[in-house]
C-alpha cells in the first residue's frame, strides 16, 4: 500500500453519547470510507464480510497471549497486509485497578465505561521491525470486546502501513471505519453495545470509539458498496445493535445515488461536499432504488406478416361498418 496524504481532520462531536446518528455525522463516515476507498481500491479489492463463525475463525481459541495472537493473525489474513508483518501482543493493566472508582475488575465497573462514553483501550506501537499491539486486560476478558479491540487494531495497522497520517484524535474513529471498510464491521458492531455486569448492576458498555448507531451506518454501507446481504448480518446481533443496524439501513437505502459514487468514483466524495437525503419510509426506498436503477422499458414485439393482415382485414371490417368503405 503506497503512502497517501494526511487525512483531514473534522470536529463533529463523534463518539459524544446516545444520540441518534445525524447527517454530519454519517457524511463525516462517508467522506473517510471514500478517502480509503479513492486510495487504496485496487489493493483493498471486494472484501469479504467477516462473520463470527467457526468458518472465518477456525482456530482454537483461548483468552490467554497465545490464543490473542492466533486471533490476531486469523483477522490479519482478511486484509492486504503481508501476513508475515511481524507483530507481537501485549498486555497492560489499567492504572487504576484497585483505586477508588476503579471497578471490582468484571469490566462492568469502572469510569469512562457507561454508555455516555467509549470504553476503547488498547494501541499500536510502531517498532524496529514491526508492530506491538497493546491490549488491555479487561479487553482480554471477553471474547466480544478483545476481537473488537484487536479488529480495530489492525485498521491502524493498515492505515500505518498504507502511509495515511491520520490526527492523534481520530486515530480510533477512522481506524474503525477502516476496519469495517475491510469486512471486520460485524466484530466492531457487536462490541459498541456491550452488556456487562458490574456492582451496580448490569450497565450498558461500548468498546468502540465510534458509538453503535456510527458503527452501524459504516457496516451498513460496506453491505450496499459490496453488495453483501444484510440478513448475514443481522443473524449476529443484539437486539440494540440490530435496531441500530435496520435504521443505517433506512439512511443507506434512501442515498442510492452516494453509494454509487462510493463504490465507482469514491474521489468524488472524499471532501464531503454532497447531501444526503433523509431516511425514506419503506416503500419510498424501494421506489428510490427503482428509478436509481433506470431499467429501460420493455420494447415491443414485432408484428409478424399474418398478424399484420388479421389487423388489416379487421380494419377494413369495422371502416366497413361505419360506412367508410
Amino acid at each position: 500500500m503506497r503512502p497517501q496524504t494526511r487525512w483531514t481532520s473534522v470536529d463533529l462531536g463523534l463518539s459524544s453519547g446516545d444520540m441518534e446518528l445525524s447527517p454530519d455525522t454519517f457524511s463525516w463516515l462517508i467522506a473517510q470510507a471514500a478517502r480509503l476507498r479513492a486510495s487504496h481500491g485496487e489493493v483493498i479489492g471486494v472484501p469479504v464480510l467477516v462473520e463470527p463463525t467457526g468458518e472465518f475463525f477456525p482456530d482454537d481459541f483461548t483468552l490467554d497471549h497465545d490464543g490473542t495472537e492466533r486471533l490476531l493473525a486469523r483477522l490479519v489474513s482478511y486484509t492486504p497486509l503481508d501476513e508475515d508483518l511481524p507483530l507481537r501482543v501485549g498486555f497492560e493493566e489499567p492504572e487504576d485497578t484497585g483505586k477508588a472508582g476503579g471497578g471490582c475488575g468484571s469490566g462492568g465497573c469502572g469510569t469512562g465505561g457507561g454508555s455516555g462514553g467509549p470504553t476503547a483501550r488498547g494501541r499500536v506501537i510502531s517498532m524496529d521491525q514491526g508492530y506491538g499491539v497493546v491490549v488491555d486486560v479487561r479487553d482480554a476478558g471477553s471474547p466480544v470486546t478483545l476481537t473488537t479491540t484487536l479488529a480495530r487494531s489492525v485498521g491502524t495497522l493498515v492505515l500505518a502501513e498504507g502511509g495515511e497520517e491520520v490526527s492523534p484524535g481520530e486515530v480510533g474513529p477512522v481506524s474503525e471505519v477502516c476496519a469495517a471498510a475491510l469486512g471486520l464491521g460485524i466484530l466492531l458492531l457487536n462490541g459498541a453495545a456491550v452488556y456487562a455486569k458490574g456492582c451496580g448492576g448490569i450497565k450498558l458498555h461500548r468498546a468502540t470509539h465510534l458509538t453503535v448507531e456510527e458503527s452501524a451506518a459504516t457496516l451498513a454501507v460496506f453491505c450496499r458498496v459490496y453488495e453483501h446481504e444484510p440478513r448475514r448480518v443481522k443473524k449476529h446481533l443484539e437486539v440494540t445493535q440490530a435496531e441500530a443496524f435496520d435504521e443505517a439501513l433506512a439512511w443507506v437505502d434512501s442515498n442510492p445515488v452516494i453509494v454509487a459514487q462510493l463504490r465507482d468514483t469514491p474521489e468524488l466524495l472524499e471532501a464531503g461536499a454532497f447531501e444526503l437525503s433523509p431516511p425514506k419510509g419503506l416503500l419510498g426506498r424501494l421506489f428510490t432504488r427503482k428509478v436509481d436503477a433506470k431499467t429501460p422499458a420493455p420494447t415491443k414485439r414485432p408484428r409478424s406478416a399474418e398478424e399484420e393482415r388479421k389487423i388489416a382485414r379487421a380494419k377494413a371490417l369495422v371502416d366497413e361498418a361505419l360506412g367508410n368503405s
